[in-house]
């Protein structure tokens, strides 16, 4: 063998899993397309993502949230409403005791792992492509884009939703696309956001108004991601400055009434298609799944990289455990238990994004009236909201080690 695990990808989950298991005295190598320099680029990533308390407890015990905590802005309040009309339904923190998460550019979390990767003994990071792989009763190998290959006894990847290695494993996937595309760009506000996450929702789909830590000069941000249907989102990313921001301030509402005041953007526009993916299993002979590659979201509710950091504490919790015993790290039962974990979790989150993505985007008046009739409910319901919380929040369920303390850097 030439290591004790292959991680096909680097990335937010790639990376993150192959800290928290080299931190477990398993040694990794971590094979990536992409230089550091490229994926820590502002033109690489325009996304932000919402990471849940939860999440923030798996980056922490692996001594990364240190390096993210001082550009993560808490989420004290969630504010969800049906375009501008009657009926909300609004979340405080002050309900569960802390921040639902935070909101934070991917390129801050990408930075964060890098450091995290940095000084460990464990991790060799190795800049090539997995391009096809084969197995034997007790190994893995990994054939690479220059021609080597790396032989561990399981492969890892992480390379994503439209994963080649598990089109390689012939894993069955089902793939919907929405017919939307998200436009995603970072704003600057009038007045301070307080915490303050809104989505409202349009027929086209969720619109979504996500604080971010304000600039060193003290100027108020928050990214958007802006659904649109596929044919009308390029029409709006190739506006005039003038005329995005007068569409972005038509959405957040007249500059004189809302909360952020007068709105703008700045930086780059970006665009990502829309759709569902989620595998039929994750795990093959010496290969599972973990991330977008095993199950990608619609970012509706903003657990899309959290399904990913849960996959990363249940699967590190079972393989150092196999690890302390002695016991093949590949072995079918150790993946099998993984399966069992993971697949309801990553059903659940991702029908339930899907049901919300087509009760909402839609122009039906009857329909309508029934969801703000719910949020009414819901926001009168106090148990309720605060169990949806607490959900939204990562902490309900069957919990991995690594999430089942508070300990915040």
């Amino acid at each position: 063998m030439d290591t004790e695990i292959i991680i096909a990808g680097g990335g937010l989950v790639g990376n993150a899993i192959a800290i928290a298991l080299a931190q477990g005295g398993i040694k990794v190598v971590v094979i990536d397309p992409l230089p550091r320099e490229q994926q820590v680029a502002a033109a690489f990533d325009g996304r932000t993502s919402a990471i849940s308390s939860g999440s923030v407890r798996i980056l922490n015990h692996m001594g990364v949230w240190k390096h993210i905590a001082a550009d993560s802005q808490p989420i004290h309040d969630i504010r969800v409403c049906d375009q501008d009309k009657a009926g909300f339904v609004h979340y405080s923190d002050k309900d569960v005791g802390e921040p639902f998460g935070y909101i934070i550019e991917n390129g801050v979390i990408r930075r964060g792992l890098y450091m995290g990767l940095e000084g460990e003994p464990n991790i060799t990071v190795i800049q090539d492509k997995v391009v096809d792989y084969s197995t034997t009763a007790t190994s893995a190998t990994a054939v690479l884009e220059s021609g080597k290959s790396i032989t561990a006894p399981l492969l890892i990847a992480a390379d994503g939703r439209f994963s080649k290695l598990r089109d390689k494993a012939a894993i069955p996937h089902r793939v919907i696309s929405y017919d939307q595309t998200a436009i995603v760009c970072v704003i600057e506000h009038e007045h301070p956001h307080e915490g303050l996450a809104l989505e409202k929702f349009y027929p086209s789909g969720p619109f979504a108004l996500l604080p971010l830590v304000p600039t060193q000069a003290g100027v108020n941000r928050s990214g958007v991601v802006w659904t649109e249907h596929d044919n009308d989102a390029p029409k709006f990313v190739a506006l005039s400055d003038e005329e995005f921001n007068a569409e972005l301030q038509r959405r957040v509402g007249e500059a004189a009434d809302n909360y952020w005041g007068k709105v703008k953007a700045v930086g780059k526009r970006f665009a990502y298609p829309l759709k569902l993916m989620h595998a039929d299993t994750f795990i093959a002979h010496r290969f599972v799944l973990v991330g977008d590659a095993a199950h990608g979201v619609h970012p509706i509710a903003g657990q899309g990289v959290n399904l990913g950091y849960r996959d990363v504490a249940v699967l590190t919790e079972l393989l150092l455990g196999q690890r302390k015993l002695g016991l093949d790290l590949g072995a079918e039962s150790v993946l099998k238990h993984y399966q069992r974990w993971r697949r309801f979790d990553s059903m659940t989150m991702t029908a339930g994004t899907d049901i919300l993505n087509r009760l909402f985007s839609n122009r039906s008046r009857s329909l309508s009236l029934a969801r703000r009739a719910g949020m009414v409910a819901v926001n009168h319901m106090p148990p309720l909201k605060k169990y949806f919380m607490k959900h939204a929040m990562g902490l309900v369920g069957d919990l991995p080690r690594m999430m089942q303390d508070d300990k915040a850097a």
